[in-house]
């Protein structure tokens, strides 16, 4: 069956996808040269000897093959090559690693991996599984850049779509980009860095590897060809986070009612309903000017550096944020994951601040909250992970309007076959997203909260044929659409959570995104 044809994993219309079925047809003896100059005079033969093996592949074994041609180029800012790319593909994503310390960025589809329901992740792996065994590899070695092939991109939901619909973000969607790029997330760019160029294709029986070859040059010359750089008031806009744009916000639900819902969270607590439940809220904006996304994403870079920086984009809609959290990632055979709960806020002086992050660390209710996140962290670990290990104490990270507690949990992965979705199965949603324990509070918020988070705390990031990646938890964050966004927040309740207090903490927690779009 092919991957495309699942009935629980339909394409979804309206994408790019660089399929060859869709450009059969006389064959020719080398693609056009349309290529940038920035991949050199070798990459189009190259490429299509690659999409010439792995055609051949797909007609001799009756089965879709994976193809991927490197080479490395001068690394361009990655928020620029993202911006001028994303008008040029109806799927995009961006990803700047505070914890790798690298950044990638994929651009159009060569083919998408989406699901439904609870076993989304698991349905995902499998179909990556199939289509990652056998790939066709050209182009230099990777020697002295990052990079280890191509890769699967983009996300999950926090939970499965009741009612599934259209407009719906999508319960689980990844996608091997068809333009690739991955360089050191240094931020300038320049012909003094070089980042790692594939295009990447998937060929099925009977498609025509040449024309294959000219899509993909075609939207490298599209993506690729110098960006215009950013105007100075996109950049002076980037450096305010002063309001921009007049806008119309709406909290769902009122603020009264979410405080209602919290003194009932704490009831059910009481009555030995669950330990801990995470409530979100959204609040939805109307502006009258369209959303700047790039400079959205300018102004959360250098107002959050040591968070991980993200944009999805999936045909006119971009989900965007710049998380201090990941739920897991895998390096060799090294797991990680971090254990991040607790909030306080931010002083106005240093020895507030100082104060302040002295009773966060010392807060019997704080603390009991951070726990529960570690120890289902650590159980989850140990069950596919020897030498399973965490810091002695939390220690506080400090974020731009807010406070945490913050533990590494880390272990060494006990079956050489699995790979991080494996991980990410096992481990979303943690405590810090959802509750404890796991079942009784997802039937609670299913049943009581009354939003769709999404794609808000689900884990959005990537994979790669190893089964190697980064997956964050993604946290201030939110969607956007021209002049609409919505934006999320939500904090633990446990005993002794304050209604008002609780409130407070989603308006500091919600703050990044308003001054990124420049709302607030």
């Amino acid at each position: 069956m092919s991957l495309d044809t699942h009935p629980t994993r339909r394409p979804l219309p309206g994408r790019q996808v660089f399929r060859p079925a869709a450009a059969r047809g006389p064959a020719t003896t080398h693609p056009t040269g349309t290529a940038p100059d920035a991949l050199g005079p070798s990459f189009p033969a190259d490429l299509l000897d690659v999409c010439r093996r792995a055609a051949a592949i797909a007609r001799r074994e009756h089965r879709p093959v994976l193809a991927s041609c490197r080479t490395v180029a001068p690394q361009p800012p990655p928020i620029d090559l993202w911006s001028h790319g994303r008008t040029r593909t109806e799927r995009s994503l961006l990803w700047q690693s505070a914890w790798g310390g690298d950044f990638l960025v994929g651009l159009g589809t060569a083919h998408d991996l989406t699901a439904r329901g609870d076993g989304r992740v698991a349905a995902v792996r499998a179909d990556w599984q199939r289509l990652s065994t056998g790939p066709v590899l050209g182009g230099p070695p990777a020697e002295g850049t990052s990079g280890s092939g191509p890769v699967l991109v983009g996300g999950f939901s926090f939970a499965p779509a009741r009612t599934p619909s259209p407009s719906a973000w999508p319960d689980g969607l990844m996608w091997v980009p068809a333009l690739q790029i991955r360089g050191t997330n240094s931020g300038a760019g320049g012909a003094d860095s070089a980042a790692e160029v594939r295009l990447n294709a998937v060929l099925h029986p009977g498609d025509d590897p040449v024309r294959t070859a000219r899509s993909l040059l075609r939207l490298a010359a599209r993506c690729l060809t110098a960006p215009p750089a950013p105007h100075p008031s996109a950049d002076a806009a980037a450096d305010s986070c002063a309001p921009a744009v007049a806008a119309l916000t709406e909290e769902v639900p009122p603020a009264e009612d979410w405080k209602h819902l919290v003194r009932r969270a704490v009831r059910h607590i009481g009555a030995g309903g669950f330990e801990k439940v995470v409530l979100a809220r959204e609040v939805r904006v109307t502006s009258t000017a369209p959303f700047d996304l790039p400079v959205a994403l300018r102004r959360l870079e250098r107002t959050h550096p040591h968070a991980t920086v993200f944009a999805v984009g999936h045909g006119s809609r971009t989900f965007l944020g710049a998380t201090p959290e990941y739920l897991v990632r895998l390096t060799g055979r090294s797991v990680h994951t971090l254990g991040l709960a607790g909030t306080a806020p931010r002083g106005a002086t240093p020895a507030q601040d100082a104060a302040l992050a002295r009773e966060l660390a010392a807060s019997a209710k704080i603390r009991h909250e951070h726990d529960v996140v570690v120890r289902a962290l650590r159980d989850a670990l140990r069950d596919a992970c020897t030498a399973v290990t965490e810091a002695p104490a939390p220690r506080v990270v400090q974020l731009p309007h807010v406070q945490h507690l913050s533990t590494a949990v880390e272990g060494r992965l006990a079956d050489e076959s699995a790979g991080i979705l494996d991980l990410v199965e096992r481990l979303h949603p943690t405590p810090a997203l959802g509750g404890h324990p796991r079942a009784q509070s997802l039937d609670w918020l299913a049943d009581n909260e009354g939003i769709d988070r999404g794609w808000y705390a689900a884990p959005v990031g990537w994979t790669d044929l190893a089964g190697q990646g980064e997956f964050a938890v993604a946290i201030r964050s939110g969607v956007v659409d021209s002049h609409t966004a919505s934006l999320y927040a939500g904090c633990g309740i446990v005993t002794g959570s304050d209604p008002d207090d609780e409130y407070a903490e989603t308006c500091a927690k919600l703050r990044p995104m308003l001054q990124a779009l420049g709302i607030g």
